[in-house]
């Protein structure tokens, strides 16, 4: 049983090697008609003192539907760190709740300026939705938030080439979550792994 796990687990990375080194049928990141996907994760900080933290971890895709010029979707899961209700009531205790969950997808455009083989500089920006399991904020300016939010994010974003079908790709995001009074001002970063089709 040991030597299947190892042999599954030495094809499996045999198999990603040989992905990432697979030439590409277009060559230069931005080229119209390609596609990718590109798992990734981020960490923001907020601009609140009711949310502390929140961590992404998901994946996005896009086509280039003309060169330089992408559409695509992004999918992810949320974890957020954010104070408890109880704070804010006199008779209250509680501390930080620490476990708000949470999903969302963001319908997203991205403009290259700059794109060739080895190096692409984009600015993007989308909207979306979170479905959280509890209100985000919490309690913020004597309001509670809500359990589904609108999203707005807008990147600034480079990705690196490393193989002809794979690249790093790295971005700066300001994200609004909830167009309504209380809403969260995320600040922070996403990093993933690209790969072209």
């Amino acid at each position: 049983m040991r030597k299947m796990r190892m042999r599954a687990m030495l094809t499996a990375i045999a198999l990603a090697f040989g992905l990432a080194a697979a030439p590409s049928v277009f060559a230069g990141m931005g080229d119209a008609g390609t596609f990718y996907l590109t798992p990734e994760a981020g960490v923001y900080g907020t601009a609140q003192k009711s949310v502390n933290v929140i961590a992404t971890l998901g994946a996005s895709a896009g086509y280039f539907v003309a060169p330089g010029f992408s559409i695509g979707l992004e999918a992810l899961g949320y974890y957020i760190n954010q104070r408890d209700a109880r704070d804010y009531v006199p008779l209250g205790g509680g501390g930080y709740h620490g476990d708000v969950g949470g999903f969302g997808s963001n319908f997203l455009v991205r403009y290259y300026p700059v794109h060739d083989d080895a190096f692409a500089l984009y600015i993007g920006t989308g909207i979306g939705v979170l479905f959280a399991g509890d209100r985000v904020p919490t309690w913020e300016n004597g309001s509670r938030g809500y359990y589904t939010n609108a999203t707005l994010p807008v990147d600034l974003g480079v990705t690196f080439g490393l193989t002809e079908s794979m690249s790093l790709e790295l971005a700066a995001r300001y994200q609004r979550i909830g167009f309504q009074n209380p809403g969260v001002d995320a600040f922070g970063g996403r990093a993933g792994l690209r790969f072209s089709f």
